[in-house]
């Protein structure tokens, strides 16, 4: 059945020149807080269709707001559809929207699912959503679809709600439809799944070996779950995956079996197919450079492609495609079907010509006392209390602790109003002594880690905490995997990220003001197993 925005879209498309149209796949990053002249000459002589915004172009509501309506005035006067803006806005580590810059900042997605409760998924995306509108943001790059079943992923961790594929997909809808019910369009990544992976795709490229039975049971539960609720845009990775193509050696984002075989014949996806950032590591350093992978992406069944800051490359790819339709590599209905794609998806959410957002209701909005306490209401559900063997928890009103803090932890030793010893996050071998020697005098030790892969000198420190017989209080500040490096550590919690609210919440669990009732997301072998977590009664 024809539907309006087929017509309109149709309609736009028909009177589309070639440049206009390749301009619409291309989704660009810049440099700065303002709209220079080579970024503008993006917009008015490369007809780019989106932007995606960092954390590098974002001061305040009040600047974002205007820096999105000069660009949306920009493409309108360039004769172009209106312009996907987009963000990476998932919770916890991956947040360009923070406290310091005046927006709601949430705890990540395997904090969220720490609570229980998809409720909160949909409560958090929401509030994330009405912020990001309020600014002219009207995309985001989340939710995070992978099933994050191995310990050792150096990228997912806590930006996966878990191990379980189930959890995932209710978590994963829940967030998605809190995101598109208040008009923001939502990107699942990283498709088929960066779960189960030990190498990072802005680095190098994963291989995922596991055969299709296993993928379709783990990896493609949540798109799956994520298709039948409507999600606007699914982001390929870039992750070999054999059992899924049988050119073994094409990445995702590159490979027609997977693009167009997999997501659109078998899965019947219809949205937006975006790729990761084809400037990442694992493209560019596999044979698959922009000018090579741009063309073939849109060949393999993406319709939008994503790009960092750099000018030159953004012009490499809109020349490489040009250059691929000329030679026959790339068909014009292909292109045009991308680009249909696109225009639907900016009529469904009414970014054809969108509407001018005002910066006093956005100053007014973003991290209003409402978002802020719901922001800690989720953060003190998710903390997660895994070990009490000393009785350390809750301390009590005569116990004098030491707070070892580092830059993840700033500003929790002020909140508990503790003593506070500062370290850095490679603390050197006095830094390390004379923290060990204080910390041997019966009061409780709190310690966040974090990183411990990739930080053996932080893991040093607990040794000798540990070895000191210090009354430990271990808290895992990134994810809870740290806490496997430590088995015998007799007080553990896990707080899933670190940012404010987040520590307002530890401190509050600490002092015994709000009781533990966070439960792992994922397993940690040979140390706890799924759904893991304690309470204690409160006086």
């Amino acid at each position: 059945m024809t539907t309006n925005f087929d017509l309109v879209c149709n309609q736009i498309l028909s009177r589309m020149t070639l440049e206009q149209k390749i301009g619409q796949v291309l989704v660009i990053g810049f440099d700065g807080k303002s709209l220079d002249a080579d970024f503008l000459e993006m917009v008015t002589n490369y007809h780019i269709g989106g932007v995606t915004i960092f954390a590098r172009n974002v001061v305040s509501p009040a600047q974002i707001t205007e820096l999105t309506n000069h660009l949306q005035r920009v493409s309108s006067a360039a004769g172009n559809p209106g312009l996907l803006v987009a963000v990476d806005q998932e919770g916890g580590p991956v947040a360009r929207l923070t406290t310091e810059k005046g927006f709601t900042q949430f705890p990540s997605a395997m904090a969220i699912s720490a609570t229980g409760d998809p409720e909160n998924a949909r409560l958090v995306a929401a509030i994330m959503a009405k912020e990001m509108r309020a600014v002219g943001i009207n995309a985001n790059y989340a939710p995070v679809l992978d099933v994050n079943n191995n310990p050792f992923n150096p990228i997912i961790g806590a930006r996966s709600f878990g191990s379980d594929p189930m959890v995932v997909a209710r978590f994963g809808v829940a967030f998605l439809e809190g995101l598109q019910n208040q008009g923001i369009a939502a990107f699942g990544k990283h498709f088929p799944g960066h779960g189960d992976t030990t190498i990072d795709t802005h680095l190098g490229m994963p291989v995922i070996a596991h055969d299709r039975r296993r993928l379709a049971q783990v990896e493609l539960a949540p798109f799956k779950a994520a298709i039948q609720a409507g999600v606007a845009g699914i982001m390929s990775a870039h992750i070999i995956f054999p059992a899924l193509d049988p050119n073994s050696v094409l990445p995702a984002t590159v490979s027609p079996a997977i693009l167009t075989g997999l997501i659109r014949q078998e899965m019947k996806f219809q949205g937006a197919i975006a790729t990761d950032s084809l400037e990442m590591g694992a493209m560019s350093s596999t044979g698959w450079p922009v000018e090579r992978a741009a063309p073939a992406a849109l060949a393999a069944g993406a319709d939008i492609l994503l790009l960092n800051r750099d000018h030159d490359l953004h012009k490499t790819a809109f020349q490489s495609i040009r250059n691929a339709l000329r030679d026959g590599l790339l068909q014009i209905a292909r292109l045009n079907e991308a680009v249909l794609r696109i225009l639907t998806l900016k009529a469904h959410f009414n970014l054809i010509h969108p509407n001018p957002v005002n910066v006093d209701q956005a100053r007014q909005l973003c991290a209003s006392p409402p978002h802020q306490a719901i922001a800690l209401q989720v953060a003190q559900q998710s903390i997660t209390l895994l070990r009490n063997r000393a009785g350390l928890l809750p301390l009590a009103d005569s116990d004098k602790p030491i707070v070892i803090e580092s830059p993840l932890t700033q500003g929790l030793a002020g909140i508990l109003r503790a003593t506070r010893l500062v370290i850095t996050d490679q603390p050197s071998d006095s830094e390390i002594a004379e923290i060990t020697a204080v910390s041997g005098n019966g009061q409780p030790v709190i310690l966040g880690i974090a990183n411990q892969t990739s930080n053996p000198i932080q893991s040093r420190l607990v040794d000798c905490l540990l070895a000191a017989k210090a009354h430990l209080i271990l808290i895992a500040v990134h994810d809870p995997y740290d806490l496997m490096r430590f088995p015998s550590a007799a007080t553990m919690l896990a707080t899933y990220g670190s940012h404010p609210p987040v520590m307002q919440a530890l401190a509050a669990i600490l002092i015994g003001k709000v009781a533990p009732s966070g439960h792992l997301p994922v397993e940690l072998p040979g140390l706890f197993p799924i759904k893991s977590g304690m309470t204690y009664n409160l006086l």
